[in-house]
């Protein structure tokens, strides 16, 4: 099951493959840095910072189109905002990291077939 919804970033950016190709580019080239820095911010007890990445990865995982982590990263957001106990962050953040990573796998077959 594809965790990309590549027809809502087609809808937004068009259809024209080295387009799509350069805008996943771009989110494969930043969203692992900035998970890092996430789970950085978790681990320190940041409820600040945890909120700006949340903020920052939410941004970018829905334009691209991956939707379920749209939807926890606005959850992680308002956790971090709500000042929520670290150990439900970081254990969100825990699974947030194992799905981003099957998300690169998805892009990097979508950006195959394009």
């Amino acid at each position: 099951m594809a965790l990309l919804d590549l027809d809502h970033l087609k809808n937004i950016v068009g259809n024209d493959p080295n387009y799509l190709k350069q805008v996943l580019e771009i989110f494969t080239r930043n969203a692992p840095k900035d998970m890092e820095a996430l789970a950085n911010a978790a681990s320190n007890g940041s409820h600040d910072q945890v909120g700006f990445y949340a903020h920052k990865l939410k941004s970018a995982a829905g334009a691209i189109g991956y939707n379920t982590a749209y939807e926890d990263f606005k959850r992680l957001e308002k956790m971090a905002k709500d000042i929520a106990p670290l150990d439900e962050i970081q254990a969100l953040v825990g699974t947030m990291a194992n799905d981003c990573a099957a998300c690169m796998v998805d892009i990097d077959r979508i950006m195959s077939e394009l």
